[in-house]
């Protein structure tokens, strides 16, 4: 190619870049989107008709009547999304940027006299009006099937369209898209906020002991990375709230991605890869369940600290019981704690911590409870307990315990005589409970038949579970649970009868991947829910 071949190629490269720039602009830093008018409306009818104030959507369609002369949102589409968003200006640190309000429009017209009667003052100028509503001057334009309107001219120079930037997926979206905002505003966040917890932190009290100490600076300094990282390599973070009046469960989402090739990113994806490890061990029949699967890659140091910390703060403690009456005593209680410390910095190490918790209706109308934690070195686990045992042979509390009573699928199992008190009894049942220790983990169970549900929870242990679980979840279903645990409360009792089994009888909370680059926490609630712990409810007066 000659040199004239050369600049015209390059000039068209030019041109062609230059054009697309512009459709490639960043997105408004703030979005606030409503799926639409009736379905707002209806979801405030059924939530008010939940908590005693029935005909909300009536109330408010007189309202909106009343301050529009009898109009009513005459000219706006019901139907389609509507909301706003807010730009701000990266070279412009003090400017506040402009926010826009974008509203679906199904007649110009109509619309047009709507605002006639709310701002006679209406100026059109070419397509672009300027009207005053209740001392506040605004601009307007049609565009896209929707009115834009704005406290300044600017923010309709580059208007957004609402069916590439709006959030349909919820009902009510917020999301704040952080590459949008300008870094010195960020900064400026950041110092205000690290100097108020900096603050916070100088007026606690004295810490009581080394582990104290460190936990709380490697809390604080945690907090304050978790912030800046998703502050300065955030890419959205976005807040959506959906109400499914069909199976009376309203959805809560916070959804947070990472900048690609950041730090953020980087950590959102390793737990995306995490598979939780007791996600068999669960059942969909079990009203409380917790699972926990948690990555300490890259906090290694962190948890090395706190450990050292705490192992350091017990040292201090069995040096002054005054139970411990020689050195020789003193000596072996360290040991025991050393050797449990260590078994901990090596689970830490194996790159995630683990656990699950099970509540579940036992033998004989009992509750049944399984619990179980992964852990390195279980054999250590195992020799640090016979060691405890061949030490404190004549302890009351060591002669409940019963070693080895039962060997399953690589675990030897340890019978616990509990220490309950009648009511426990009549919630847990009589039967001893039991200790399982493998090289891999170690289990507890209690309640009726809690041998043969440990045995069956040790076979699930590690597979992979009929559904896909998210490395933390914890599912609940309220009424069914008070139906189990709860004794004195008979009118508790029978809400919850009438509410178990049915779909609203859910409160599940789960920290889910999001993508590749992306972390979501997502919380159902079942409205029936409100009636059940709270009775008088139901008789609140209606709204007038």
């Amino acid at each position: 190619m000659n040199r004239s071949g050369f600049l015209q190629t390059a000039f068209m490269l030019g041109l062609i870049i230059g054009m697309v720039l512009p459709l490639q602009a960043a997105a408004p830093a703030v979005v606030v989107s409503l799926k639409s008018i009736e379905e707002i409306l209806d979801d405030a009818d059924f939530i008010g008709s939940n908590v005693g104030q029935e005909g909300l959507k009536e109330v408010a369609e007189q309202n909106i009547k009343a301050l529009t002369g009898g109009a009513g949102l005459s000219g706006v589409d019901r139907e389609k999304t509507l909301g706003l968003y807010w730009n701000l200006v990266e070279s412009e640190p003090d400017n506040m940027g402009t926010v826009v309000v974008f509203l679906p429009i199904s007649d110009e017209d109509e619309f047009k006299d709507l605002l006639k009667k709310l701002a006679p003052d209406l100026k059109d100028d070419d397509g672009q009006w300027s009207l005053t509503v209740q001392g506040l001057p605004l601009f307007a334009k049609f565009a896209n099937d929707y009115c834009y309107i704005s406290t300044a001219k600017e923010g309709l120079t580059d208007l957004s369209d609402p069916a590439k930037i709006a959030n349909t997926e919820y009902d009510i979206a917020f999301d704040l898209n952080l590459s949008s905002i300008p870094q010195q505003a960020k900064d400026t966040y950041l110092g205000v906020a690290e100097q108020g917890a900096r603050q916070g932190l100088q007026e606690q009290p004295e810490p009581e002991n080394d582990a104290e100490a460190v936990g709380r600076k490697l809390g604080f300094d945690g907090m304050l990375g978790t912030i800046k990282s998703v502050v300065n390599d955030g890419d959205k973070l976005t807040f959506g709230l959906d109400v499914d009046s069909e199976s009376r469960v309203i959805g809560l989402d916070l959804g947070l991605t990472g900048k690609p090739k950041t730090p953020l990113a980087h950590a959102l994806a390793i737990y995306g890869k995490t598979t939780p490890t007791f996600a068999a061990v669960t059942s969909d029949d079990a009203p409380l369940q917790l699972i926990m699967t948690l990555p300490t890659t890259g906090l290694f140091k962190e948890y090395d600290e706190l450990i050292e910390g705490m192992r350091k703060t017990a040292d201090a403690e069995i040096d002054k019981d005054p139970k411990l009456e020689d050195d020789a005593d003193r000596k072996a209680a360290k040991d025991v704690t050393n050797r449990l410390f260590n078994i901990a910095q090596a689970t830490v190490k194996t790159g995630s911590l683990s656990a699950v918790i099970v509540f579940e209706q036992g033998d004989e109308d009992t509750v049944r409870v399984i619990g179980g934690a992964k852990v390195a070195k279980g054999d250590d686990a195992g020799k640090l307990l016979d060691d405890i045992l061949k030490l404190s042979k004549e302890s009351p509390d060591l002669a409940k315990i019963k070693p080895d009573v039962a060997k399953h699928a690589g675990a030897r199992i340890h019978a616990i005589t509990p220490d309950l008190n009648d009511k426990q009894t009549a919630m847990f049942g009589s039967d001893p409970s039991h200790l399982a220790i493998r090289t891999d983990s170690l289990w507890l169970s209690l309640g009726g038949g809690n041998l043969e549900a440990l045995k069956k929870a040790l076979d699930q242990s590690g597979k992979k579970a009929a559904n896909s679980e998210p490395p933390i979840s914890l599912r609940v279903k309220p009424a069914t649970l008070v139906t189990l645990i709860e004794q004195d409360d008979q009118a508790l009792i029978e809400r919850a009868e009438a509410l178990a089994g049915e779909s609203g009888d859910v409160l599940n909370v789960k920290l889910a991947p999001k993508g590749t680059t992306g972390i979501d926490f997502h919380l159902d609630f079942g409205i029936d829910l409100i009636n059940l712990f709270n009775a008088d409810i139901q008789r609140a007066p209606a709204v007038q």
